[in-house]
């Protein structure tokens, strides 16, 4: 890339660049011609034989040619205001078109591994490890003892 390029010296194309003989790929480094439309990059399409082969859309995506096929346009993520306000658990929510960009369904679920359940410690000490941290009895506020049941 050209130090005019990179610094941004031309915005616009200059009348030479269509005169010079070179091609494209080395004129769009040229200061005065990065701007031209020759040099802007082709909006990515989706050729017939995409639709044709049978093959799955995971696969077909990566090929050229087929990047700007509808079924390879993957939308980004978004967490819109509802999901918050819903109150579903956010595994469902996170399952939602406006929230699966929401932080919460970023982190992996937390899981109950089958040794929770066996080992002998209070599900105080084990909701604090690793693989039982999505056990039922770690998702439930922990019971308190209000002054009237002393006494």
């Amino acid at each position: 890339m050209s130090l005019a390029l990179a610094v941004g010296v031309h915005s616009t194309c200059n009348p030479y660049c269509g005169d010079k003989t070179q091609g494209w790929d080395k004129k769009c480094d040229w200061g005065g011609c990065y701007s031209c439309t020759e040099c802007s990059a082709p909006a990515p399409v989706c050729k017939p034989f995409c639709e044709d082969k049978t093959q799955a859309w995971d696969d077909k995506c990566t090929w050229t040619g087929c990047t700007g096929c509808t079924e390879c346009i993957v939308p980004e993520p978004v967490c819109k205001p509802f999901c918050e306000d819903k109150t579903q658990g956010w595994t469902d929510k996170c399952t939602w078109g406006g929230c699966s960009g929401c932080t919460e369904c970023s982190s992996p679920a937390p899981v109950c591994k089958p040794f929770c359940e066996d080992k002998t410690q209070g599900w105080t000490d084990k909701c604090t490890w690793g693989g039982c941290s999505g056990c039922t009895e770690c998702s439930s506020p922990a019971p308190v003892c209000k002054p009237f049941c002393l006494g």
